[in-house]
This record gives C-alpha cells, sequence and structure tokens, in this order.
C-alpha cells in the first residue's frame, strides 16, 4: 500500500501493484484493487464514480459495481446529476479544427444509472454542462442547443452558443471580430444585447437580471444590456437567492437585483445569501497588539438590518439551513432567524447566586449573640408607637445613635431598650472621660452609621411603651429580616432562662419599682436621647437602603472611631455561585465510551483529559478530538499532531537538502529509468497529474522546486524546497511560446500558429518546442518579493526574455534610463540580490544561473528573437515565419545545454 487519499464520500483510496482500492474509516475495503481500476474519480454528493480499466471509462455505484460497459474513452460530469461519455470514432484531427471540441469523439450523455438519454449515433463532438436542462452541443464545428435527450432546440449554424438562462444565449459568430464582445440572443435569434454595447463577459440570467463585465467594470444589467445600478465595481457574482456579491477592492457588500447596495459599510468577506440573511465579516491581521491574525464575523439580513455584529470568531449554517452555528473563544452558540442567540453552556447568563443558608445563619448568631446586652433610650418624642413600630419590622438608624448601659424607672412614656454586641462604649476611653465628664457620667454609648435594628417586641405597662429592638448586621436585615427561625434562635439563645423578649420585659417590669436614675433628669442627656430610633427629623421612617457615609471632616473621624470601637463590620462571603453548565451525563454525548469519560468532575468540570473550559466547549460542540474508545487506538488529536510532526521533520528536511536529494533519487529511479541524463530533454508536464512530483502547475511541481532548489543553492541566499513554498521565491520557464505558436490544444494544433497555414514540419517542429519550453533547462527560480514572471510575460516582454534580461542589465549597472518597473521589482527584492549589483555581479548572476546563451561575449544581453507574436496586426506569413525558426533554432540548441549544465550540477551534489 504506497498511498492513501480521502475522497468526498468518507472513503480512503489506497493504491496496490499500481490498482486503486476504496476502503472506509473504519478501514474495511469497500473496493477491492483487485478489480484491476487504474483510477476512480469520485464527486461530492455524487452516488457515482468515473472509473479507468485497462484504458477504458465507465460508471461504477460506490461499491464500485459498473453501471455501463467499459467502453468510454473519455467521461465528464456536466452537472444535474448527468455524464457525457465519449468514444473515439476518427483518427484524423487535423480535417476539422475546433479549440473547445475533439472532433475525433462522439458523445453520449447518461444519468446516473448508467442509462444513455442521448446516443452517440447523433454525432455530438462536443457536449457542454448542463444548464437549465438545456447543453451546447456541436457537430463538426458548428454549434447549437440540445435537451437532455439530444434533441435540437436550436439549429447548429454558430461557432459557438451557450444557454445563459431564462431563454438568453450568449453567441459566437464566425466573424472573429464580432467576438470579442458578448452577444446576447433569444431563441428566436433576435438580438437582444449587441456586441456594440462592448459587454466583455455576461453570466446566467436570474429574472432577467444578470452579471456582467464592460470597460474593466463589473455591474448588474437587464436582458436589454441596460444598467442597473451602480456599474463601477471591481467584481460582481450571483451570490444567492437573487442576489449578488460585489467587490470594491479588497471590500464587499451584497447587491439587490435592483443594483442598490446592502449594507451601509463594506466588509472583507461576505458570504451566500440563505433565507435572507448572510454573514459578513473584517480580517484583523496580525500585529503587535494582535498577536494572530483573527477573523470577526457577524449576521445580517438582505434590508439592512445588522442582527448580530462582528463579535463571532467562527460562523456557518447549520444543515437545516434554520439558524448559524457560531463559537466566541471556543465557546458555541447559535443564532436564530428571529435574532435570538441560544447559548447552550449558559455562559451569557450570570452565575446563578445562592445563599448559604447554614453558613449565614452561623455567621448571624455569631455576629449578635457574643457579649449581647442591653442598651436604653428614653424618649419624650410625640410618636405614635402602634403605627410606627410592628414587630417584625427592620428599622436602619439614619445616623449616628447614642444609648446608655443603665437606666432605672423611665422618665419619660417611651422607652427603647437595645440588645447589641456592637456598640461603642464611649464612657471606657480615658483620654474622652477626661475631656467631657458627661460620658462617664452617662456611661455613653454610641451605635455605628446605618445600624440596623429587628422590632421584636412592643411591651406596654403602666402608661409606658418599651419598644424592644435587636441589633442585626446589614446583611441580616437584607436575607434574614423576615426570617422568623433565625430571630427565634436568637430570641431563644440566651443561655439563661427566659427569651430574650422576655428579659426585655422583665427589665421594664423591675425598673418601673426603682426610681428616676439621675442622668434621666440631665438636659443634656435628655435632648441626646430625644428623637426616636428609626426616624427621620419629620418623623417619617428612614429609607431601609444605606446612605453614605461622611469621608472628610470630623464627622467622618468620628464615624470611623464608632465604627472601630463597634467592631460591626458586615457578615460577608455565604453567598456562593452555582454553575448553569447543563451537564446530563454522558449517555448520547460525545463523551459517551470515551476511556477519559470516569475522570468527569462534578458537573462538568473536566474529564480524564482536558480541563474545565476545554471539555464543557466541546460537550456542547459535541465534537471532541481527544475522544478514544482504545487506549491504543490514535484519537483525532493524536493523528493531528502526528502528521503536525510529521509536516515539522517534512518542513525540516525541505529547509535542508535531504527532502530535496530524496525526491531527485526517486525521480530518476521512477520516472528516467534510473540515469539522470534522462532528464536533459523530458518534458515535466508530463507530470501535471502526478501527485509525488507534478502539479497542474508545472511552476509548483515538487520536482522542479526539489531541483531549483539543488541546482542554484550557492546562488541565493537561503533557497530551500521550504522556502520556495513560502514564495520566498518563484520557479517559472525562461521562455514561453504561447504569444508565438498560440495554446496547444491537445498536441494537435496551435491556435497562433494555425492561423498562419503550417506545414507538417512547422507543426512538429512547434510541438517539439512546445515540449522542450517544459524540460529543466527552460527553469530558473528567482526572488519573489515582487514578481518577476509576471513582468516578463507583460503586455511589454511578451514572454521574450532577450528584452526582460535588457531592462533588468540596466538597472544592474545603472544606465541612465532604465525601466521604471524592473527597478521597483529589483528594489522589492534587493535583500537576495545584492551581490549581482554593477557589472561585475551582473557577469556573476548570468554564470550563477547558467545564462551565457542569452549573453554576448562581454555578457551583456544580446537580441535573440524577433518580438513578434501571433495576434499582431498586420504580420505577414514570412515575418511570423522568421520570427518563427529564429524561436525554435535557439530553444533547440540553448535549453538542452543548459538542461545539460543544471544535470552536471546535481550529479555533483547527488555523489
Amino acid at each position: 500500500m504506497s498511498e492513501e487519499k480521502k475522497t468526498y464520500n468518507g472513503r480512503v483510496q489506497f493504491w496496490e501493484h499500481g490498482y486503486v482500492g476504496v476502503k472506509d474509516y473504519d478501514d474495511n475495503v469497500v473496493i477491492s484493487p483487485s478489480l484491476q481500476y487504474e483510477e476512480i474519480r469520485e464527486r461530492e454528493g455524487e452516488e457515482v464514480a468515473i472509473v479507468l480499466k485497462g484504458g477504458k471509462w465507465t460508471l461504477t455505484n460506490l461499491d464500485g459495481v459498473a453501471i455501463c460497459p467499459f467502453i468510454y474513452d473519455r467521461i465528464s460530469y456536466i452537472g444535474a446529476h448527468l455524464y457525457k461519455a465519449g468514444i473515439y470514432v476518427s483518427e484524423d484531427y487535423l480535417n476539422t479544427r475546433v479549440e473547445y471540441a475533439d472532433t475525433r469523439m462522439t458523445y453520449a450523455i447518461l444519468d446516473a444509472n448508467g442509462n444513455i438519454l442521448c446516443d452517440r449515433n447523433k454525432g455530438y463532438n462536443y457536449i457542454s454542462e448542463v444548464h437549465e436542462g438545456e447543453a451546447t452541443a456541436a457537430i463538426n464545428g458548428r454549434c447549437g442547443i440540445i435537451d437532455l435527450h439530444g434533441n435540437v432546440l436550436m439549429d447548429f449554424q454558430h461557432k459557438y452558443i451557450q444557454p445563459m438562462g431564462e431563454g438568453h444565449y450568449l453567441v459566437s459568430y464566425h466573424n472573429e471580430d464580432d467576438n470579442y464582445y458578448a452577444t446576447i440572443i433569444n431563441r428566436k435569434g433576435d438580438i437582444l444585447i449587441s456586441s456594440s454595447m462592448q459587454y466583455r463577459s455576461i453570466y446566467a440570467f436570474h429574472n432577467n437580471v444578470a452579471v456582467a463585465h464592460q470597460n474593466g467594470k463589473w455591474g448588474l444589467i437587464d436582458d436589454n444590456g441596460n444598467h442597473i445600478g451602480e456599474f463601477n465595481y471591481s467584481f460582481v457574482e450571483e451570490w444567492g437567492e437573487g442576489y449578488y456579491k460585489a467587490e470594491q477592492g479588497a471590500k464587499k457588500n451584497i447587491l439587490r437585483p435592483d443594483g442598490s447596495v446592502v449594507l451601509e459599510q463594506w466588509y472583507n468577506d461576505v458570504f451566500k445569501v440563505q433565507h435572507g440573511f448572510f454573514i459578513f465579516g473584517n480580517t484583523i491581521r496580525k500585529s503587535k497588539t494582535n498577536p494572530k491574525t483573527r477573523y470577526i464575523q457577524g449576521v445580517a439580513h438582505v434590508s439592512g438590518i445588522i442582527v448580530f455584529p462582528m463579535i463571532f470568531e467562527r460562523t456557518q449554517w447549520c444543515e437545516d439551513g434554520l439558524g448559524i452555528y457560531a463559537e466566541i473563544d471556543e465557546k458555541p452558540y447559535i443564532l436564530t432567524l428571529d435574532g435570538s442567540i441560544y447559548d447552550p453552556a449558559h455562559s451569557h447568563l450570570p452565575l446563578r447566586k445562592k445563599i448559604n443558608w447554614p453558613d449565614l445563619f452561623e455567621k448571624f448568631a455569631n455576629w449578635t449573640l457574643p457579649g449581647l446586652q442591653f442598651y436604653y433610650r428614653d424618649t419624650d418624642a410625640r410618636v405614635i408607637i402602634e403605627t410606627t413600630y410592628h414587630v417584625g419590622d427592620v428599622l436602619r438608624a439614619g445616623f449616628l445613635l447614642d444609648a446608655t448601659t443603665q437606666l432605672w424607672k423611665p422618665a419619660h412614656r417611651t422607652r427603647f431598650i437595645i440588645a447589641s454586641a456592637h456598640a461603642a462604649h464611649f464612657f471606657e476611653i480615658e483620654d474622652l472621660v477626661k475631656a467631657n465628664p458627661n460620658v462617664k457620667e452617662w456611661n455613653l454609648c454610641t451605635f455605628p452609621f446605618n445600624s440596623y435594628f429587628k422590632v421584636m417586641d412592643v411591651y406596654e405597662k403602666d402608661g409606658y411603651r418599651q419598644v424592644f429592638l435587636l441589633h442585626i448586621p446589614p446583611a441580616a436585615a437584607l436575607f434574614l429580616g423576615r426570617d422568623e427561625t433565625a430571630i427565634n434562635f436568637i430570641n431563644e439563645a440566651t443561655g439563661q432562662e427566659g427569651s430574650l423578649i422576655e428579659m426585655a420585659r422583665k427589665s421594664l417590669d423591675e425598673k418601673l419599682k426603682m426610681d428616676i436614675h439621675p442622668r434621666s433628669l440631665d438636659q443634656d442627656f435628655v435632648n441626646r436621647m430625644h428623637h426616636p430610633i428609626g426616624l427621620d427629623p419629620d418623623f417619617w421612617p428612614v429609607s431601609p437602603y444605606p446612605m453614605e457615609e461622611p469621608v472628610d471632616g470630623e464627622l467622618a473621624f468620628i464615624c470611623n472611631i464608632v465604627h472601630k470601637l463597634s467592631d460591626d463590620k458586615d457578615i460577608k462571603d455565604f453567598i456562593v455561585e452555582e454553575d448553569n453548565f447543563p451537564f446530563t451525563g454522558i449517555v448520547g454525548r460525545v463523551c459517551e465510551d470515551c476511556i477519559y469519560a470516569k475522570g468527569i468532575c462534578g458537573n462538568g468540570e473536566g474529564c480524564g483529559r482536558l480541563f474545565i473550559n476545554s471539555f464543557r466547549n466541546r460537550y456542547l460542540k459535541g465534537n471532541c478530538e481527544y475522544h478514544k474508545t482504545d487506549l491504543y487506538e490514535p484519537s483525532r488529536y493524536e493523528e493531528l499532531e502526528s502528521f503536525r510532526k510529521k509536516k515539522e521533520k517534512e518542513t525540516k528536511e525541505k529547509t535542508a537538502d535531504t527532502f530535496a536529494v530524496g525526491l531527485l533519487n526517486d525521480f530518476i529511479k521512477e520516472k528516467l529509468d534510473g540515469n539522470i541524463d534522462n532528464l536533459r530533454t523530458y518534458d515535466l508536464s508530463k507530470l501535471r497529474d502526478d501527485s509525488k512530483y507534478g502539479d497542474c502547475s508545472i511552476e509548483r511541481a515538487p520536482i522542479v522546486r526539489a531541483i531549483m532548489a539543488l541546482a542554484f543553492a550557492d546562488t541565493w541566499p537561503n533557497l530551500s524546497v521550504n522556502a520556495i513554498e513560502k514564495y520566498e521565491y518563484w520557479c517559472s520557464p525562461i521562455n514561453h511560446y504561447q504569444r508565438l505558436f498560440g495554446a496547444n490544444i491537445l498536441d494537435q494544433y496551435f491556435k497562433g500558429l494555425q492561423n498562419f497555414s503550417p506545414t507538417v514540419e512547422q507543426h512538429e517542429r512547434a510541438l517539439n518546442v512546445a515540449h522542450l519550453i517544459y524540460s529543466i533547462g527552460n527553469m530558473w527560480v528567482l526572488p519573489n518579493k515582487a514578481s518577476f514572471s509576471s513582468y516578463l510575460d507583460d503586455s511589454k516582454n511578451k514572454g521574450y526574455v532577450d528584452k526582460f534580461l535588457k531592462s533588468m542589465y540596466d538597472v544592474f549597472v545603472g544606465v541612465s534610463k532604465v525601466d521604471l518597473n524592473m527597478k521597483g521589482i529589483l528594489f522589492k527584492n534587493r535583500k537576495m540580490m545584492t551581490e549581482y549589483e554593477g557589472l561585475n555581479g551582473w557577469r556573476k548572476f548570468i554564470k550563477m544561473m547558467m545564462l551565457e546563451d542569452y549573453t554576448n561575449g562581454a555578457m551583456e544581453p544580446k537580441p535573440i528573437f524577433n518580438q513578434v507574436w501571433c495576434s499582431m496586426k498586420g504580420i505577414t506569413r514570412e515575418d511570423y515565419f522568421e520570427a518563427f525558426d529564429k524561436y525554435c533554432s535557439f530553444c533547440e540548441e540553448a535549453i538542452p545545454k543548459r538542461s545539460e549544465q543544471i544535470i552536471e550540477k546535481l550529479k555533483e551534489i547527488l555523489n
């Protein structure tokens, strides 16, 4: 088993003895290599595979069972679960040259069951992708429109015609001049949009609206070619439900069918419209204040309303399309289409606060009982006791409150008796007593600012009324003020016979038998005790909410002393926060059968592998990369870690020569018959479909990068395969044939060359040079801070390297008038090219890059080519083939010679 790759249908392809098989993720073989299938092509969402065996193609189901014969030379998917299948019927290709069709082949249309809908006997050499039940078909270079059964809907009379939906067709005429700009006709052939309107591109119509390109700008048009809304965008494309995405540089927005813009601001991303909603977002690039690139996203409606702002780091539509999955800091959320947000973790809610009642009760008792004693305060204030003080009420003293530790018979009709352990005993402070003897005479005590009292009892005897107050902490006033159980406990917990209420009543009973204490007749004392507790100056109840205490001045100083002496700090730390996380066990959840589930703590507070946050996020998502059912089977995380380490190792090898040397040795053995000299004219374009050595673009082919990294490692600083993959350097062909020959159509003809009626020998020569262009002798590697290759192939140089090298030489040696574009490219790449500045540096550059054949004896760039291209206006056949011969002669000699130089250098490295 040499190689594996995943397919679209949740399976893995593997190879044995050169044949491909398929297994599922449980390692069960679904399609055996013993069937000798050479290639299996699967497509996402399709229940049919395209399979090659013995050089012929067929359709199979996903179990590998053929549903039609192995008779076809080509099968392609054309949309709508349909396939076109072709068989070669002619050897002569040059008879009819059509750029989009192989006229040697006729096609049938097959459905996903292998049934023939349109037979090959209709003679169609070409069938396009299906659009609204129609397709373009061609017979001998003439195009028309057919239905899925091959019935002709529009006659075969056009160079090309393409269905664009809703009865619109994009047509190309045989007069080349008419085809630069798009022409739209209806099925009758009437012109709806003329080429004179100069639309370079027109896309499919939806409700008579289409995307179009005109004069370098994009916008919307109707089916008469009229602009709809602004027509000045850098790109526009259909974006779901009749809406369109418009781009202005790097910014994007949504367009309505009437051309109006949906969002006021433009963003880095807007995603396709679904159910009238779409996701939009911006990219926050990595910076000093942002350690890594972040993508933030929100959700908007096509009405222009932003439903959710850009606060999410990841969003995607749910499978049912009725909501959007989103994440913030890896925490999952579900956004609904009615604008609500569901938080599975309930983390958007405040943590549930719960009073630890036993703890509160214990702290309340410890605050209240130790040191509890009675304090007295008599008043002759006109207060209606019956309506002002009710048993069970909680009062707040609005200011500092004075009392005394001892009184006898009340001197006034109202007495307040306070049970407290937190009064400031000023009469025990010697310095204060010396300064004010009354303090001692009165046994003066003071209760702190904002003291709270519970009305325990209102007792009347012999015309005297006594209000019994229990001093309680503020927290108890809030949480226990109406809790009779707690208050009753305090009332009963005297340690003596009788309750506090009984003791308070007994106190009044006994004192009524005594004389009035002298201090009760002291007018200063009476004045201090006059105001009723819990009432403001207007005799209204004081608000239960604490007021701010003084923060400076003498009063603030006194308040601080009172607090210190009374030790009345409020009780706290009895409120606990309860977790809202909806942990419901492991049955039916991602944790089920996981070996780490036994370590789950409490209410989902981690497992045997993950801490709390990591565990909970994965529990809610229902997706955990750490999930393991067997100790010896790797989890997805372990597989990813293994892959990451493999990539790290590979990166190290690619940074050194290890990877490049290993790949080159394998290439020599597998592709060059063990002889590196066979690399001299080897056509690297043959590797386009080779997953190990090639790529659809020759510039990206691993073997090209490996050879360039080895051969020119002494030419460029830190050159390696890894540096090329990171685009610090770029590999590309030195000479380009396309401008002169035109596109190579299946090796049968060249689009430009054919216009000059080439002989068979000229065609064969062009074909040989075209393949020689893709040999290693025509490849070079250059710094890529700014692209040399795109400039080589631009409208000025047209792929001719002699002109390109002359521009480079002028900048290197510092001539007075230089190509400013080349100067800019060299400036951006200056750090890698400092060694080649000046004339001597230029000569070293030519030598190191093996470009001597492109220079004269003084190593100055020499003119090599005639600077002719196939679409040049007014060029004669004679002038064209003069340029053709010169181009071919140079390439035939210089490219193999440079290949030999590279091969010799590779031999030294390998040895």
